[in-house]
């Protein structure tokens, strides 16, 4: 157990009202005085944040950390519920290689890259439909959320025919909302249209993620329905909320630093590193990862007992001056330094070249089709997702 002469700080720690797109203020302080910080969740767990650079790297590979839910002292703001076997981002070696080794294959650069016409094609779409419909348009209903949900349909092969319903409990799920009972009717609502998806293309396989695992791997008695089901939850949330929020303040940045616009603008070569720099000024994770020490850990000259929750503050270290000078500093030809943004080591983000795709279609394109681009309302008047893990604003109306 932690030492009582520890003060413990609450935790989430509030963004500045005026600086909308930085961390909170409070980063900056643990980093120089209190890299391994005390703090007490809004779910009331005790854990301990850890919030430099080189600390959390370190700390994403270490074995002696786990991701598993389910052990006792993992910290509930996560996840407040156990994961179902399958969620293989929750749970820890064996069972976490077993289940990325039947998809990592689906995610590979050459199959993200592979993607890039469709996604051309879908984001061209999307444009040609908000130049029609004329300013002011919502970037992040009629833009940022639509192209990633296309994505992961085509991904986990749901039909056309089911894409709207679909579509709505993605949007509840993964909405913050003071009525839980809502999530909570979405998350069912899904696992069992998912459950009979799974159902059909076993029966029937089809060219994608689900026909994949249910043709190979369910055949063959390596997985069960409800394990896909479950994989197919996870790959979902991560995969189109993460992707809608990273487009929606990866836009936003750029209208509030024009000069860095401009560049992109006038050479869209810029993208890549764009793209790059983008996701790690803006890094969504909000809250970070969570972790449990299986044994003592000693980390930045502290001592994290046994069975003691961890928040690895994945924001904070991406603004750590020490791996990226001047990180404050939006510039989109930095090179320095290597992003968090999909996590480090074992459980780094499996689909971190198709988001990466993802964004240079989306952002570049936009760029190039509508270069008027610029906020339709004052950025003091926007509204954010502070109580999700997955920080982002909930509307961006944009005119040109």
């Amino acid at each position: 157990m932690m030492g009582e002469e520890l003060r413990a700080c609450p935790f989430p720690m509030p963004r500045d009202d005026a600086h909308r797109l930085d961390p909170p203020p409070e980063y900056r302080r643990l980093r120089e005085e209190e890299p391994v910080c005390r703090v007490r969740t809004s779910a009331g767990d005790d854990a301990w944040v850890i919030s430099r650079y080189d600390d959390v790297r370190a700390a994403l590979s270490d074995p002696r950390l786990s991701s598993q839910v389910a052990h006792p002292g993992y910290p509930r703001l996560f996840f407040p519920e156990p994961a179902p076997p399958g969620a293989f981002v929750q749970s820890d070696p064996p069972d976490h290689t077993r289940y990325r080794r039947m998809v990592v294959g689906q995610f590979t650069r050459k199959r993200a890259e592979a993607m890039r016409p469709y996604l051309q094609e879908l984001v061209d779409a999307r444009i040609d439909a908000m130049l029609a419909a004329g300013p002011p348009v919502d970037l992040v209903a009629e833009y940022a959320k639509e192209v990633p949900l296309s994505v992961i349909c085509k991904l986990l092969g749901v039909p056309y025919r089911d894409r709207v319903a679909f579509g709505r409990w993605v949007q509840k799920l993964n909405e913050p909302t003071a009525n839980p009972s809502v999530n909570k009717g979405a998350a069912s609502s899904l696992f069992q249209y998912l459950r009979r998806l799974v159902t059909a293309k076993a029966k029937k396989p089809t060219d994608d993620l689900l026909g994949w695992l249910a043709g190979n791997h369910l055949a063959n008695g390596e997985i069960t329905r409800e394990e896909i089901t479950a994989m197919a939850m996870m790959l979902l949330s991560a995969g189109y909320d993460t992707s809608a929020s990273a487009i929606s303040l990866s836009v936003m940045t750029l209208l509030e630093n024009p000069d860095q616009l401009a560049k992109l603008r006038d050479d869209p070569s810029l993208i890549n590193s764009a793209v790059e720099e983008l996701l790690r000024h803006q890094n969504i994770m909000q809250w970070g990862m969570g972790r449990v020490a299986l044994e003592d850990v000693e980390i930045a000259g502290r001592t994290i007992p046994a069975g003691d929750g961890v928040i690895l503050l994945l924001p904070s270290a991406d603004r750590d001056e020490a791996a990226h000078p001047d990180a404050d500093r939006l510039d989109i030809t930095r090179e320095t330094g290597i992003s968090l943004s999909f996590g480090h080591g074992l459980h780094s983000c499996v689909g971190k070249f198709l988001t990466r795709v993802e964004m240079q279609v989306a952002i570049g394109t936009l760029v190039r089709r509508i270069p008027t681009l610029a906020l339709a309302t004052p950025l003091e008047d926007l509204h954010y997702r502070d109580a999700a893990i997955t920080y982002s604003v909930r509307e961006l109306p944009v005119t040109w």
